[in-house]
């Protein structure tokens, strides 16, 4: 199971999942995945994917390189660093685009070691790597891998990239270089997987791919962590006291962690109104550009306009915001947006583990991401079993798992890039609490049913027992990205 980022992202927390219940189910299977220590938490890979058999591949010295002013993908350096498929001002993981010959030459060397590691240790007859990059291009010509079966696992966002770079909009120097690159690695894999059947669809049309060598298999959920559990009006506000008040992770355009904190008469809002706190919302994810937080946040004002009166001041709901990794936001920081638009029912909790974020996800009424095509969106099926109902767009991933109408609904569905769109879903969503429990009972048993890790385990260990006795390539990959 190879990986070469650093844990950050929904593709780690796949491999970590898949990984043990896989071995919950009897089968051998090692992690080789990228790694940096003392930096952001989880970035570690021995502390990630703890427990697990691991390979990991240190990028330390990489970005001491890059903090000293030297190019961190150099070959001298035993581990080069990755680049990213997000381009990025000022980090040392550049953009694919923006490497060049000598960098991909030293990033495949380098990881046709760590494979040649990797087969030292034991006989693989499966590759699972994940996304497509040097890693793909490093395991092909491997004598020790020849007969193993290699699968690219497409997460989206390399597929993003490779959209961007055709239509000029990600205009780095080397981009037709990546293309070409990937292209042959594409050749070369015997199989692919697409976490939603969009990145299925564009995957067949981006490399010419037959349909048969694509497999549409969803992400899982850890549903022994995310689980419904609603907390008492004392325990609740106790949690978001610690949260928001004493031990504060919110970060501001400075990018410290806690610069964003809250007094105790600021979190009057969240408080008992009535017989029970006001409904909560709930955004959690990175401050990416397609992810729409600032669109959500004029939703948000424009709703609490439109409530404002004599004698009515507070808004009629409140809004609280996970995520973002400090440091990192594109376009307005939320924050800035926040303040500019006088949000008093908006709060930033900051960066949230797993475990942190099933307990936040617990103190919600409905979980809204109005991103623009959502590759896949984990975290709306962790919000999902919870038995809270999400607000999501009519475009990428949870269009084939969201609802919103009918005995089956557990959800709402908005236009993409439509402010009076998302706020009406979200007035819908906010009036109606019996619906909102109804939906989010039908969310929870759609959870159950097809998207435990067990249940998704089991998939992917049909399509390894598929292909490992079955032939190679029944149809010819041509391979094309222009």
């Amino acid at each position: 199971m190879g990986i070469v980022f650093y844990p950050r992202g929904g593709a780690a927390q796949v491999v970590r999942y898949l990984t043990r219940a896989l071995r919950e189910r009897g089968h051998d299977v090692t992690v080789v995945s990228g790694s940096l220590k003392g930096a952001a938490a989880g970035a570690d890979a021995r502390s990630f994917y703890s427990g697990l058999p691991l390979l990991e591949v240190d990028y330390t010295e990489a970005v001491k390189a890059f903090d000293a002013g030297r190019d961190p993908m150099l070959s001298e350096l035993a581990v080069p660093m990755h680049p990213s498929y997000e381009d990025k001002p000022g980090v040392p993981d550049r953009a694919f685009h923006k490497a060049g010959p000598q960098q991909l030459r030293a990033l495949v060397t380098s990881w046709r070691g760590v494979l040649s590691q990797a087969s030292e240790r034991s006989s693989f007859q499966v590759l699972h790597l994940h996304h497509l990059n040097h890693l793909h291009s490093a395991a092909l010509g491997q004598p020790s891998l020849r007969d193993a079966v290699k699968i690219a696992h497409f997460h989206g966002t390399e597929l993003k990239m490779l959209d961007e770079m055709a239509s000029g909009n990600a205009a780095g120097p080397w981009a037709a270089l990546w293309r070409e690159e990937m292209n042959r690695a594409v050749i070369g894999m015997d199989h692919f997987v697409a976490i939603s059947p969009d990145i299925e669809r564009r995957a067949v049309e981006l490399f010419g791919l037959p349909e048969k060598s694509v497999s549409y298999i969803p992400d899982g959920v850890d549903t022994s962590i995310f689980r419904p559990n609603r907390l008492s009006a004392e325990a609740r506000m106790r949690f978001l006291d610690d949260l928001l008040v004493r031990s504060p992770k919110g970060w501001d355009e400075s990018g410290v962690v806690g610069s964003i904190r809250y007094e105790r008469a600021d979190l009057h809002p969240l408080g008992e109104q009535t017989d029970e706190p006001k409904a909560l919302l709930l955004f959690a994810g990175r401050f990416l550009a397609f992810k729409r937080l600032p669109l959500l946040l004029e939703a948000v004002a424009k709703l609490v306009g439109a409530y404002r009166g004599p004698g009515c001041e507070d808004p009629p709901f409140n809004l609280l915001v996970c995520g973002g990794v400090p440091g990192e936001w594109e376009g307005e920081h939320p924050h800035t947006t926040a303040r500019r638009l006088g949000l008093k029912n908006v709060f930033f909790t900051g960066w949230l583990d797993h475990v942190q974020l099933a307990n936040v996800i617990g103190l919600a009424d409905v979980f809204v991401a109005p991103s623009r095509h959502e590759p896949f969106g984990l975290v709306y099926l962790e919000a999902m079993a919870t038995g809270i109902p999400v607000i999501a767009t009519r475009s990428g991933g949870p269009v084939h798992f969201v609802t919103d109408e009918g005995p089956l609904a557990n959800g709402w569905l908005c236009e993409v890039d439509d402010v009076d769109s998302l706020a009406a879903a979200i007035t819908d969503a906010m009036a109606n609490s019996p619906e909102r429990k109804r939906r989010g009972r039908n969310a929870l048993e759609l959870i159950k049913a097809k998207y435990r890790w067990p249940v998704i385990a089991g998939r992917f260990e049909e399509l390894y027992m598929q292909l490992i006795s079955g032939p190679r390539a029944p149809e010819q990959i041509t391979g094309r990205t222009g």
